[in-house]
């Protein structure tokens, strides 16, 4: 048996004892070390982002390699690793794949799970098993508390993936948040000129930090200038929404570019509403989602760059104050929740 945080309703955390989990071939058991919480898993906590319930959520961990489910994974036993989220054919190694798969959109996997979101119970638990293919083995200068922030490190680079950037262009990111900075980081690594606004003034030294130009939001019509005011009156080429509200939606909007490129990030499952669908339109303003990211470029950015990824944690509870992290992550940085792995 194993202890797992069960979230049964809307608010509402149970400790459960769960029966041990058997593996399949090609899965992986995992012994958890430390568990991240982030937007997605308090949008679902609070209701707002409805999923199936009875479900165990968190997506973000890193831990140890318990038991594998085939011989060809034995090298990872008692190895370090983390996982991606999205559990999928390529991920179980299915000789047939699903119309997605086969056109390289393993993101998009047609019969799919997902970690601690959709029909699979999730890491803030003592133990998860997941697929072998979605497992990356955390290097050596990386340490288990800082290996938690791949996923949504992951993310970041996603957004330049499906969008992107070239060196001189403009991204001004909306939401500086654990992932807002991260968009900062890769932006700046691959030669933008970043700017954060900042809704929060005691956060503006935080954000240069991350190699960003500040404008403080004290008003939507304050930020439109001063973005207007760095870009020569035109607008940033790219704009990244990550505020974790629909409301960033339509700042974004006034933010970016004629011809430029908003990049949404927001999964707070609500609807984002009145948006200028003239303004797309006529300024022919690109809009793109993008959420699951690389985690071979994740991992090693974690280990040689010298921003302060330590300094997001906040706090770390235990696994039995599973609710209660989710309730404190809604205003700090990064909140970990422990696992057995990690004592």
């Amino acid at each position: 048996m194993y202890q797992a945080a069960v979230m049964t309703r809307p608010h509402t955390i149970e400790m459960q004892s769960k029966p041990d989990l058997s593996l399949q071939p090609d899965e992986i058991l995992i012994r958890m070390a430390y568990a991240g919480v982030c937007g997605t898993d308090i949008a679902i906590f609070s209701g707002d982002y409805p999923v199936p319930l009875p479900l165990v959520l968190g997506h973000e961990f890193s831990g140890i390699v318990e038991a594998v489910g085939s011989p060809e994974d034995a090298y990872l036993l008692g190895k370090p690793v983390v996982g991606e989220i999205n559990n999928t054919c390529v991920a179980y190694r299915k000789n047939e794949l699903c119309p997605a798969c086969r056109k390289g959109l393993t993101n998009h996997c047609l019969t799919r799970t997902t970690l601690g979101i959709i029909n699979y119970n999730g890491v803030f638990a003592e133990y998860v098993k997941l697929p072998a293919g979605s497992i990356h083995l955390i290097p050596a200068s990386v340490s288990m508390k800082r290996a938690v922030l791949t996923e949504p490190l992951a993310a970041a680079f996603r957004t330049f993936e499906m969008a992107e950037i070239h060196p001189g262009e403009t991204v001004a990111v909306i939401g500086t948040g654990r992932l807002g900075k991260f968009v900062l980081a890769v932006a700046e690594k691959a030669g933008a000129k970043t700017i954060a606004v900042i809704r929060n003034p005691a956060h503006i030294e935080t954000a240069k930090a991350w190699g960003a130009q500040t404008v403080y939001c004290d008003s939507r019509e304050n930020t439109v200038k001063a973005i207007l005011d760095s870009t020569e009156g035109l607008g940033a080429d790219m704009v990244v929404e990550a505020t974790g509200n629909p409301e960033g939606f339509s700042l974004a909007m006034q933010l970016v570019r004629p011809q430029g490129t908003l990049s949404l990030k927001t999964t707070c499952g609500l609807p984002a509403e009145g948006i200028d669908a003239t303004r797309l339109v006529v300024n022919e303003i690109r809009i793109q989602g993008s959420r699951c990211g690389p985690f071979d470029k994740a991992l090693p950015f974690l280990a040689d760059t010298e921003y302060p990824f330590d300094n997001l944690m906040t706090e770390i509870l235990p696994l039995e104050k599973t609710a209660q992290a989710i309730e404190s992550a809604i205003t700090q940085s990064k909140v970990l929740i422990q696992g057995p792995a990690s004592l």
